[in-house]
């Protein structure tokens, strides 16, 4: 099953003789001259009547002003956060770059948003987060709500999340109600969304090595009105691992850009932006199809990393006799190794229960690889993980 599964993002991949990438949208034989100039451009999402650009800005884990400003000034219009984000800091942050560019309200969205509600929130408690966040970023309504985190079917069909959201939908606070997630079973949780009717957009984990099925449900969507922004398409961003990977001067960052944005399905790709290069070489891949040496380069990272690269389905936790979190604790060696968040990545493991941790995986004889539906050595990689993570072994 597995093969297959490669197989098929393989051949979207498309021809490489060709300088084409099928299922793409565009092709570009030949790389741009270096000295194009910039130019963003914009997609519809969904029904909404917004228009988003096709790179966004995400915001996990930045809080500075002067680099959001600059996006803006790139053309970029689109920007994700989160209320959770650095405790609030990166909405205010936003909001700061907003007001001092001076850019008017109704040419950017925002999109922000909280985890599911847990088992002590209310309508109420939900309706103060927004408020919260309107403040924070200090705007009159935000345009895309988030139902962020999702983890479970439960949590898509959040009630009081609904209640919350009309209520604050019919005051003038949000306009339209995302699902958002990359949680192990997204697939099953889109479809959810789809058939309750009561999303306007999907926010999603999408790449070219992991679920085909993927565009079948953002297929669906989109016939629904439902508009897809889309993040995490390096597929692991795991490119340190392969030797001369971008040789020739190639960006496997702008590749996969262009991958993702060869799909009309697909209205935005949200980036997190750490510095001005990035947004330079992030604009830099709008409008401009595979070339066929970013085609090549694609398929040998989908290649070398299929049986590497976690997924965080979590399938594989069934099989665990100690109860070990693995797809979170693949999550925060990835936040570690591949988006050099080294910090973050080892207090989230420190906070995890001691029977979630990959303690027990040194003396377990590795039921878990057998469970893998990838095929990975999901047991060596928990050890190299923790060897990471632990800040007792650091």
């Amino acid at each position: 099953m597995v093969e297959t599964i490669d197989r098929r993002r393989f051949l979207e991949l498309g021809a490489a003789t060709a300088g084409v990438a099928l299922g793409c949208g565009r092709g570009d034989p030949e790389p741009p001259p270096e000295d194009l100039p910039l130019t963003m451009r914009y997609r519809p999402l969904g029904a909404t009547g917004l228009q988003v650009s096709e790179i966004a800005f995400g915001a996990h884990g930045v809080d500075n002003a002067s680099l959001m400003a600059a996006a803006l000034e790139a053309g970029i219009n689109t920007f994700c956060t989160s209320g959770g984000y650095m405790d609030g800091r990166e909405e205010e942050a936003l909001g700061d770059a907003i007001a001092r560019i001076g850019t008017p309200r109704d040419t950017i969205v925002i999109l922000t948003g909280e985890p599911p509600p847990g088992a002590g929130d209310t309508v109420e408690t939900i309706s103060a987060k927004i408020d919260t966040s309107l403040k924070r970023l200090r705007t009159d309504f935000i345009d895309v709500y988030c139902n962020a985190q999702v983890e479970s079917t439960g949590d898509v069909l959040s009630e009081p999340l609904f209640e919350a959201f009309e209520r604050a939908k019919k005051a003038g606070k949000v306009r339209h109600l995302a699902l958002a997630g990359h949680h192990g079973g997204m697939q099953e949780f889109l479809e959810a969304g789809i058939d309750c009717g009561r999303y306007d957009v999907f926010f999603t984990k999408y790449d070219f090595v992991s679920y085909p099925e993927q565009d079948e449900i953002l297929n669906r969507a989109a016939a629904k009105g439902i508009g897809t922004m889309v993040f995490k398409v390096g597929a692991g961003n795991r490119k340190h691992e392969i030797e001369d990977l971008e040789r020739g001067g190639l960006s496997f960052h702008q590749a996969t850009l262009k991958w993702a944005l060869g799909h009309p399905e697909v209205a935005s790709v949200a980036v997190t932006l750490t510095n001005f290069d990035r947004i330079r070489e992030s604009v830099a891949a709008v409008g401009r199809g595979l070339a066929a040496a970013e085609t090549a380069m694609l398929r040998r990272y989908a290649d070398e990393m299929v049986h590497r690269y976690c997924r965080f389905c979590t399938t594989c936790e069934a099989a665990c006799p100690h109860g070990v979190a693995v797809a979170e604790i693949m999550r925060y060696e990835m936040y570690f190794s591949c988006y050099g968040r080294k910090s973050e990545a080892m207090r989230l493991y420190g906070r995890l229960p001691g029977v979630a941790k990959a303690e027990a995986c040194a003396d377990c004889r590795g039921s878990c690889d057998a469970a893998c539906p990838f095929g990975r050595e999901v047991r060596a990689g928990l050890l190299d993980a923790r060897a990471r993570l632990d800040l007792h072994r650091a």
